[in-house]
């Protein structure tokens, strides 16, 4: 009997740490209106229908894939095109983090990244000669150069909730909720002390 109740605990401690070390994703949605004032290229974002959805997964291996994608999103939290009396309207701004993070229950913080993609697809505002579109991989030197005379590295939009360019050089820190959303935690500042 202690032998079968051994076994019994064996088998549910493994598959406690196996759940516990489960791929997982979080998201966080901004919309429109909590976007308006707060990020880079601020009057086309909110003059266009934008919102940002950021999404968190979590590797059993202790990596993370952060994506932040501000666009025309349909219902689905979809890329999508959006007809309008002028236009139609189809805008992608894409940056996916790589790297690795750390977990004490609820909180998570996502370690400076080790690289990015991204892809910034500002549709009709490049047709119309207002923005450039610019895509790449930050380790192999790409660049984003969304109007004349930028020249941004793409890690920097990584420390910002939102589409804006404040640096890579610090963590993210975040609560994941059981619900599969997450909040970004307040940074405090120097001011706090």
């Amino acid at each position: 009997m202690k032998k079968i109740a051994a076994l019994v605990l064996a088998l549910v401690l493994a598959l406690s740490c196996a759940s516990a070390l489960a791929d997982a994703t979080y998201t966080h949605f901004f919309t429109a209106e909590e976007l308006a004032g707060t990020t880079d290229m601020n009057g086309f974002v909110a003059a266009s229908p934008m919102t940002e959805l950021n999404t968190i997964e979590l590797k059993d291996d202790g990596t993370y894939v952060y994506t932040k994608l501000m666009a025309t999103l349909n219902e689905n939290y979809e890329v999508a095109e959006i007809a309008t009396e002028q236009a139609a309207l189809r805008y992608e701004i894409r940056y996916t983090y790589t790297g690795t993070y750390t977990q004490d229950g609820d909180q998570v913080t996502l370690n400076v990244p080790a690289d990015c993609d991204f892809l910034e697809d500002w549709g009709i505002l490049t047709t119309m000669g207002y923005m450039n579109n610019s895509q790449g991989k930050a380790s192999e030197g790409a660049r984003v150069t969304n109007y004349e005379g930028t020249d941004f590295d793409p890690m920097d939009n990584f420390g910002s909730q939102v589409y804006k360019f404040v640096g890579h050089d610090a963590a993210v820190n975040v609560t994941v909720n059981a619900d599969g959303t997450f909040t970004y935690n307040a940074v405090a500042s120097s001011d706090d002390d």
